[in-house]
């Protein structure tokens, strides 16, 4: 006669992540210890060890059987009556794991104690190696390196289905990509790779070595981590170096939180404005992307140009299954930041009916649930088509208008996923700001103060609309929002050089001793410019002082708007310059921002010259 043993195994990466164990040898001894047995359950043993060569030859006088687990984990044991009373000892003997690169034969199989149990009194004994003993197993023994995560909207806190995350090593010189996975149903992914991965350098096959980026330059075992994660061509999580996870283990569990999201046509949620692009949010606050109270934007307190995208969320339902429509009001008169609002006769511009508010968008993204190699993404951009007359944006019609437009019916929405972009409409700042230009000047003289360029602040609300079957609109109060104070601004930035000498001459003859430099730079917005001299053979190359004013960096101060000068000495004593060809190069920056980038530098302004001695 006999009894039936039956069991389950699985290896713990994560809290809630968990591998099957198969192809691995269970064995039953009797017990070699005595005291230990139990009958748990739970994922930690008390007992669980690495079984030494040395133990596992006392213990083979103890052995009585061996199975080993199916594509499930599972196993099962037939064990004779003879032992209806005995506990046994459980080890594993584990020749790979899940996934491993490496399927070197030198590596040796690693024998696991996990616990000593009474098998004849459990129905079936599930058991799971707790991620601490296996991380440690599947790294140090298999070279095998996983990375277990979760993709979801940071609003809705809904899984992101079907996107492909991507592990990044920021190593010194190349980064490394550690490979790639697609988001299951619950936005789960995983990464496995091992340390040749991470570690290759530009003298791989031949150096292998794990690097940090920037210097001092530092070897560790692990890598630094960083994500970049995309649906259809939308990024939906975009980290760089900076973000990245240093010197990891093994193991890694993530977390990865996107502002874009995926909705069902029938699903609801708190609709809301959130931002403005990626960089800043639509809130007064102390965190560094929100508006300050006098409507400046973030840490760097940065002004909006050009056309900035207004995001955020909205269904494309509300939970009576009537349509959701939003629009954007804009007020010339402000308050600040934190206050009352202006009085809604203010909010007097429309987007969409105010001419040239609106810029036409990518808002919607539809991707074909089956691929089928035609059309399988579909970008609904923004229609002046999809505005009434009072100014509601309505997406289903953007929707229904791209499918019509490229050969589907209405009713095909439902072979899409619909891939919420997290542009709620585009607004043209330059249709809002009407300060000109500063006049032309001459180089070294100041702009006359009475030219300077002043602030423009507006107000901007956001209203939530329900599409009512009699064609009026019911604005949700509750899912409105109001930024009292933004500040705009679409002016160029003025910079001027030139060379006191040069001007003095023909403009081409060569010039000697002390060279003296001319200019003017002028914004109102402005982060920083500098001067810098070199040669053709750079044996000079350096920045040109012109304390306190210049060089400057970093500035937030609205009374620092740029610096004047008709005679900077360029020299420096003792003196550097010998016989050469010059550029003294003039370089600046505003603090303009779209939501996405700020403005570029701009510059060299350049003015060359030949030194003679």
């Amino acid at each position: 006669m006999s009894y039936t043993f039956k069991g389950n195994l699985r290896g713990q990466i994560c809290e809630d992540c968990y591998e099957t164990l198969f192809g691995i040898e269970v064995v039953l001894y009797l017990p070699w210890r005595r005291g230990n047995e139990t009958n748990e359950q739970a994922p930690y043993g008390k007992d669980i060890r690495i079984v030494t060569a040395e133990e596992a030859n006392k213990r083979k006088d103890l052995f009585v059987a061996k199975t080993t687990t199916d594509a499930n984990g599972n196993f099962e044991f037939s064990i004779d009556d003879k032992y209806q009373e005995y506990s046994f000892d459980i080890d594993v003997i584990i020749p790979t794991v899940p996934f491993a690169k490496k399927r070197d034969k030198s590596i040796r199989p690693v024998q696991l104690h996990l616990a000593t149990v009474y098998p004849q009194q459990l129905d079936i004994w599930n058991y799971v190696i707790p991620f601490k003993v296996w991380c440690n197993i599947r790294g140090k023994y298999f070279d095998a390196w996983v990375i277990c995560g979760q993709l979801y909207n940071c609003e809705t806190n809904k899984p992101i289905e079907g996107a492909t995350v991507t592990a990044w090593d920021a190593d010194f010189i190349t980064d490394d990509n550690l490979g790639s996975a697609t988001t299951d149903s619950n936005g789960h992914f995983r990464i496995d790779y091992d340390s040749l991965t991470f570690k290759k350098t530009f003298l791989s096959p031949w150096i292998n070595v794990e690097t940090d980026p920037g210097l001092p330059l530092r070897f560790q075992n692990g890598p630094d981590v960083y994500f970049k994660a995309t649906l259809a061509g939308e990024k939906l999580v975009d980290e760089t170096k900076a973000d990245a996870r240093k010197n990891v283990d093994y193991c890694l569990c993530v977390k990865l939180c996107s502002e874009i999201n995926v909705i069902d046509e029938n699903d609801t949620f708190d609709s809301a404005w959130t931002g403005f692009g990626d960089s800043f949010s639509a809130s007064f606050g102390t965190g560094v992307q929100d508006f300050d109270a006098d409507g400046y934007a973030g840490a760097n307190k940065n002004v909006l140009y050009s056309t900035v995208a207004l995001t955020g969320q909205a269904p494309l339902k509300a939970t009576s299954g009537n349509r959701i429509k939003y629009r954007f009001l804009i007020s010339d008169v402000t308050t600040p930041n934190g206050t009352a609002s202006p009085a809604d006769a203010n909010f007097t511009k429309i987007i969409g009916v105010t001419p040239g508010l609106f810029a036409a968008s990518i808002v919607i993204k539809l991707d074909k649930k089956v691929p089928t190699g035609t059309l399988d993404t579909l970008p609904v951009i923004s229609n002046q088509a999809d505005f009434d007359v009072e100014g509601w944006f309505d997406v289903t019609n953007a929707i229904e208008r791209t499918l019509t437009n490229n050969g589907y019916a209405t009713s095909d929405l439902s072979l899409f996923k619909i891939i919420d972009t997290d542009t709620l409409i585009s607004l043209n700042t330059a249709s809002l700001t009407s300060q000109p230009n500063v006049p032309d000047t001459p180089a070294g003289v100041a702009i006359n103060p009475a030219n300077h360029i002043q602030i423009e602040k507006f107000a901007i609300r956001f209203q939530i609309g329900e599409l009512l079957s009699n064609g009026t609109i019911s604005i949700q109060p509750t899912n409105g929002k109001t930024l009292n104070s933004v500040i705009m601004n679409n002016n160029s930035l003025f910079m001027i050089l030139a060379i006191k000498e040069l001007e003095e001459t023909t403009l081409c003859s060569p010039i000697s001793g002390t060279v003296h430099a001319k200019y003017t730079v002028y914004h109102p917005y402005l982060q920083s410019f500098r001067l810098n001299l070199n040669n053709n053979s750079l044996s000079v190359n350096r920045g040109i002082n012109d304390a306190p004013f210049m060089p400057l960096s970093a500035n937030t101060d609205p009374t620092k708007t740029g610096h004047a000068n008709l005679s900077l000495p360029i020299n420096n004593p003792p003196a550097d310059m010998e016989k050469c060809t010059y550029a003294l190069k003039l370089y600046a920056q505003t603090r303009l921002h779209n939501g996405r980038n700020q403005q570029s530098q701009v510059g060299p302004v350049e003015q060359l010259f030949f030194y003679d001695i």
